[in-house]
């Protein structure tokens, strides 16, 4: 009985993936010819010298699929395996221990020879990650710490290889191995699904706050290799003939180490400085990342503690080793990880070392470094030149949320992929909240995060003066001369509009919209939207402009309107023509005490985007319908309710913004990124709430059924309002509205404006 089909279609996943597998005495290569329908064709040093001998008919041997599915029921079973168990199999038990020594869920024994499933308890598997202004700070300093817990690194590596996998293969594998790693803390019995499932969700949250996966689960990972020094003393001989690196968890007084637990953050490819008795003498590449493993047999002699961290690296010998008097004072001054500052090698095992510094050496050593190493510094300048692929809308908000998070810009995962499907639903978006919250800068890291920037012309920052009355600002306007002078929305029209950037996004800021009346000067351009239609597969409009000095301007699919707004005496509020076409989104969360950034030193680039992320295709509900049937029906029928409720108020919505909400949900759901009640909680708070304002009765009674809508709890000031918002169905929305009855309390008026 195969109790872990998935588990066991994961190692076949590795093996598809896998090039060779070193096997764990001897460092032998088994090099992986082919999977086929016997079995593992394996290349050896050993079978291709018989086959040049003419001792065999092929250079490799064959590994049955039954031989690797008989030591899996053994492992299974058992939670254990060793060569042993494995004489059946002859000289390919070598392989098969290899082979399982690579699944992320085993660990080796001090004999080296034994393997055995990883145990873990609930006690070792992370809680709920909070992200209250509370731990903010605490959390920070556990990103380092992520991928040194076993069963994080577990999940991780796993991850990495289920590349190919969906989203929900990869949790159905990871709960198989779940069940077979992990038992309660207080029974020893086997975790119930439920609690798998939560701990599994609590697991990839951690991961994807910090960086280490993105929404689809998938690995994020850097595309060109990093840099490493490594002093080697007294076990420089043992571990170069075993082609590893070691360190102790802790010290003699069971101190962790960074200059020991760096390991950890190596990756595959990364290129490592082998330096001992004064100069490097070799340079190594990462095989393997690194697991906690016991102190090799090799370095039995050495009285470092057992527990350690152990990293596989493939030495290359320097034509002459690099003496450190070789390189320059200077440089060392300059390049603080290895160096003190005096230039001096520091006391300590393994150090990152900035890319600044290997060019250096490389320029400067090249012909004695290894044709390898040459290659993969080489190649490493390459990719670095290269933009990162975008292959679907998910990947894509996943690189903006980077992106604003790397220039220091604090703004919740959840509220990007918002802002990112209003434009898409439609391409006019309203931007409010107080004063400072980075709403303009918000704007501008996301459209450079795609590769828009104001030098490219494929941004453009527009400020609101109070006194503007008509479109001509904007637009265009004759002067006495009789000379057509070009508003600054014309300037970016024109460029959008030529037809080899017609698959560019443009991006047109209004700052401080509200500055004089959006309906006064706004007016034209709001008409014009709702000329859309769709014509040889492109959407298109009546034109805004058409004159000899312009030619003929429509509103094309690639332009994207956005207005910021401040509510105050200075300002003008909305007519619900305004408020209809857009999505009114609202910043007014402060996190002063959020440092995360600070923390997070590694670059994101700008992609240049192709305006197929951003795009929408729908215009009427009919273009939508087909496919989506069932998601539309439910939705409606949620808009039917609140709409009984607005009715008393003469605030109802009707086709238009039904239509827009809808197209907001498809696109949700079609990407996967948000949960359907939290993309319409969004929907609420953009496109019902703000057109809700009065002092009168009937408006506060609205206001408390639609409490009751969101939170299936009656309004009640004696409740704790606090926890039915917490467990409210559109938390929210509730909330906004709590917000909305309480201002009337106290204000006799109330307005989504607060």
């Amino acid at each position: 009985m195969n109790r872990y089909p998935l588990i066991k279609s994961f190692i076949y996943e590795f093996l598809k993936n896998a090039k060779s597998i070193q096997t764990i005495t001897k460092n032998k290569t088994n090099k992986i010819v082919e999977i086929s329908d016997r079995g593992i064709l394996v290349e050896t040093e050993s079978s291709r010298k018989k086959y040049e001998n003419r001792e065999a008919s092929t250079p490799y041997q064959l590994v049955k699929h039954e031989e690797i599915d008989s030591a899996f029921e053994k492992i299974i079973a058992a939670k254990r395996i060793s060569v042993n168990d494995l004489k059946e199999s002859g000289d390919r038990s070598s392989f098969l221990i290899a082979l399982f020594r690579q699944m992320p869920f085993v660990d080796v024994l001090e004999t080296e020879q034994e393997l055995v499933i990883k145990q873990f308890t609930t006690l070792d598997l992370p809680s709920q990650l909070n992200t209250s202004l509370q731990i903010i700070v605490d959390q920070i300093e556990e990103k380092e710490k992520i991928l040194q817990s076993p069963f994080f690194q577990m999940v991780y590596e796993m991850l990495k290889v289920m590349k190919n996998y969906d989203m929900k293969k990869k949790r159905e594998t990871l709960l198989e191995v779940m069940d077979l790693t992990v038992t309660s803390s207080t029974s020893g019995t086997a975790i119930t699904e439920s609690v798998a499932n939560r701990k599994l969700s609590d697991t990839l949250s951690w991961l994807k706050h910090f960086g280490f996966i993105d929404n689809e689960l998938n690995v994020v990972e850097t595309r060109y290799p990093r840099f490493w020094w490594v002093n080697q003393g007294k076990s420089y001989k043992e571990e170069m003939e075993g082609g590893f690196l070691w360190a102790p968890k802790t010290d003699k007084r069971g101190i962790s180490r960074s200059h020991h637990t760096d390991l950890l953050k190596a990756r595959k490819g990364d290129i490592v400085f082998a330096y001992s008795r004064g100069s490097i003498h070799h340079i190594c590449v990462v095989t393997e990342e690194a697991r906690f493993m016991q102190k090799p047999r090799a370095l039995s002699n050495h009285d470092w503690d057992n527990e350690g961290i152990l990293l596989k690296v493939q030495y290359y010998s320097l034509e002459k080793p690099i003496e450190k008097t070789e390189i320059p004072l200077e440089w060392r001054h300059e390049e603080k990880g290895p160096f003190d500052k005096d230039g001096d090698v520091k006391m300590g095992y393994f150090f990152p070392v900035e890319k600044a510094f290997v060019d250096k050496l490389f320029h400067k050593f090249s012909d004695r470094l290894p044709e390898e190493i040459k290659k993969a510094i080489l190649l490493n300048k390459m990719e670095e030149d290269k933009m990162p692929i975008i292959r679907n809308a998910s990947e894509c908000v996943n690189h903006i949320f980077h992106y604003l998070r790397s220039k220091g810009l604090y703004y919740k995962d959840e509220d990007v992929k918002n802002f990112y499907l209003s434009l898409k639903t439609k391409p006019f978006v309203i931007l409010s909240g107080i004063f400072g919250t980075g709403k303009t800068k918000m704007v501008r890291l996301f459209a450079e995060s795609l590769g828009a920037t104001t030098e490219n012309h494929q941004f453009q920052l527009i400020p609101v003066r109070p006194d503007w009355s008509d479109g001509s600002d904007l637009i265009g306007y004759v002067d006495i001369k009789g000379e057509f002078i070009k508003g600054p929305l014309t300037e970016i029209l024109m460029e959008a509009n030529e037809p080899e950037n017609r698959n560019k996004p443009y991006f047109v800021l209004l700052d401080e919209m509200n500055l004089a009346r959006v309906e006064h000067y706004f007016s034209d351009l709001l008409s014009i939207m709702e000329t859309r239609k769709k014509k040889n597969g492109e959407i298109v409009s009546d034109p805004i402009i058409d004159r000899p000095e312009t030619g003929r301007l429509i509103l094309p699919d690639n332009v994207y309107i956005i207005g910021t707004v401040n509510m105050d005496e200075t300002t003008h509020p909305f007519s619900k023509k305004v408020l209809d076409r857009a999505n009114t989104i609202e910043y007014n969360e402060v996190r002063l005490d959020y440092f995360d950034f600070l923390q997070d030193t590694a670059e994101v680039r700008p992609i240049e985007s192709s305006n197929d992320w951003l795009r929408g295709r729908f215009l009427t509900l009919k273009d939508a319908y087909p496919g989506n049937e069932k998601l539309i029906h439910e939705v409606t029928a949620w808009l039917v309710e609140i709409n009984r409720i607005l009715e008393e108020i003469q605030a109802q919505i009707a086709y238009r913004v039904r239509d827009e909400i809808c197209f907001y949900m498809i696109y949700n759901e079609e990407a996967q990124l948000l949960e359907k009640q939290v993309a319409f909680d969004y929907q609420i708070m953009q496109k019902i709430l703000p057109r809700i304002a009065g002092s009168d009765q009937a408006t506060i009674e609205a206001l408390k059924k639609l409490f009751v809508f969101c939170t299936n709890h009656e309004w009640n000031e004696d409740n704790k309002l606090q926890g039915i918002i917490e467990e409210a169905r559109f938390p929210k929305s509730a909330k906004k509205i709590a917000r909305m009855i309480h201002k009337n309390y106290s204000e006799g008026f109330t307005s989504f404006w607060l």
